[in-house]
C-alpha cells in the first residue's frame, strides 16, 4: 500500500460529506454572485439582502455575526445598498447604538430578478432530483444544523 492510499484512509466519508456541502455552497454563491453582479450588487449585498428578508429586525451587527463577516464589511456594503436606494439605516429604537436597515420599496423591483436568477440556478443544481429526495435532504440538514447550533451554544 502506497503512502497515498495510507494517507487516504485518514479521510472519512463523513469528511467527504463536509467537503461536499462546502464545495457546493461555495460553487452555487459563485453562479449566482455571477448573475446578480450584471444588476450591479455583489455578494455582501445580496446575502445582506436574504438576511434581511428572512428577518426584518436584524441589526447591522447582527447580519455581520451571522454573516460572519467583519463590522467594516458589512459597512460598506450597507452604505452601497443604501447610495442605490435599496434600504435606509436608521438607529434602532432599543439600542441608539445599533443600526436597524429597513429595506425600501426601490428593493422590490428588484426581487423579481433576484428571484429569478435563484430560481434559475436552483433548476440547474436541482435537476433530475425527485422532491422526496430533496425533503429528506432538508429534513437531515436542518438536524445536523441543530447539533452545530448546540456545538456554538457549547463554546460560548
Amino acid at each position: 500500500m502506497s503512502r497515498s492510499q495510507r494517507r487516504q484512509k485518514f479521510i472519512t466519508d463523513d469528511d467527504r460529506i463536509l467537503y461536499l456541502m462546502d464545495e457546493i455552497s461555495r460553487g452555487a454563491r459563485r453562479v449566482y454572485d455571477a448573475r446578480v453582479a450584471r444588476i450591479g450588487l455583489n455578494q455582501t449585498q445580496w446575502r445582506i439582502i436574504g438576511q434581511l428578508l428572512r428577518d426584518p429586525a436584524l441589526t447591522q451587527a447582527e447580519i455581520a455575526k451571522k454573516l460572519e463577516l467583519e463590522s467594516a464589511t458589512i459597512g460598506q456594503a450597507v452604505a452601497g445598498l443604501c447610495a442605490r436606494g435599496l434600504m435606509k439605516r436608521l438607529r434602532a429604537e432599543t439600542d441608539r447604538r445599533a443600526w436597524q436597515l429597513i429595506l425600501t420599496e426601490q428593493l422590490d423591483d428588484l426581487l423579481p430578478e433576484l428571484r429569478g436568477s435563484a430560481d434559475r440556478l436552483h433548476g440547474l443544481l436541482w435537476r433530475d432530483i425527485a422532491a422526496d429526495e430533496k425533503q429528506t435532504l432538508q429534513q437531515t440538514l436542518e438536524r445536523v444544523s441543530e447539533n452545530l447550533d448546540q456545538l456554538r451554544a457549547e463554546a460560548e
